[in-house]
């Protein structure tokens, strides 16, 4: 069975409910993968991690990789990052407005994608669709260049070195958001795809839901993904059945 971490960034010593509700919920469903927080040197992260502490690898960097959106950017594109989690094939990056619904995620290595996350897309009016509406997200789903989100995504670490290696002999560093980089069909780094596995928009949709839950719902059979990202922010009155 292919080996994996769980990573989770945290970079404020005290955890919002929300991000409380997400980190309780990765440590039950996934609490028997390797756990480790990504975090600021220095920052006392005792409030944050609470009994889980003793459960949990904390892996330091400088202040400055979290200090910007950019700066966190680079920091997920940069080759040496992934070297550190070298003893594993993969890597859940599990942000903390992150929600996994059962341990499915041996099924989702044994798949193989080199990046997995939920589809996404630059619109208006796509945020929180109804069910009645899947069709309509259906389609725009087929029809855009998509991102698959990195806040709650699986990479395969071979796989994303591999993508950075060819990246790097043309570019010095990636400019814009990491996941953009890791879906490639959302940029212009059509050429870069040989180097690259990755799943059509309905198994990523079946991995995770982002914008529009109740319509994805609808499109995945009325079925629950592995997970979903930014519960607390797309149409939270659909997630309250399943997240309390």
């Amino acid at each position: 069975m292919p080996s994996a971490v769980i990573v989770i960034p945290i970079v404020q010593p005290e955890l919002r409910d929300f991000e409380r509700v997400s980190l309780a919920r990765c440590m039950k469903v996934l609490g028997t993968w390797p756990v480790c927080v990504i975090a600021p040197e220095q920052l006392d992260l005792s409030e944050a991690l609470g009994s889980y502490a003793e459960r949990i690898r904390i892996v330091r960097f400088d202040p400055g990789c979290f200090r910007s959106i950019a700066a966190y950017n680079r920091l997920m594109t940069s080759l040496e990052f992934y070297k550190m989690f070298d003893s594993y094939d993969f890597m859940l990056l599990y942000q903390l407005d992150a929600f996994v619904f059962e341990d499915r995620l041996a099924e989702w290595c044994q798949k193989g994608f080199d990046y997995i996350g939920a589809p996404a897309f630059n619109g208006e009016g796509f945020e929180a669709l109804a069910k009645e509406e899947a069709n309509v997200y259906a389609r725009a789903l087929s029809t855009h260049r998509l991102v698959f989100n990195g806040g709650l995504s699986l990479r395969k670490i071979a796989g994303i070195k591999r993508l950075l290696r060819v990246y790097n002999t043309c570019y010095p560093s990636w400019k814009g958001n990491e996941d953009m980089l890791f879906s490639l069909d959302s940029t212009r780094l059509l050429p870069l795809k040989p180097f690259m596995k990755l799943p059509g928009w309905e198994e990523a949709l079946s991995f995770s839901f982002e914008r529009s839950p109740a319509a994805s719902y609808e499109i995945n059979g009325c079925r629950l993904p592995f997970g979903c990202h930014a519960w607390q922010r797309y149409d939270p009155g659909f997630w309250a059945q399943f997240i309390y």
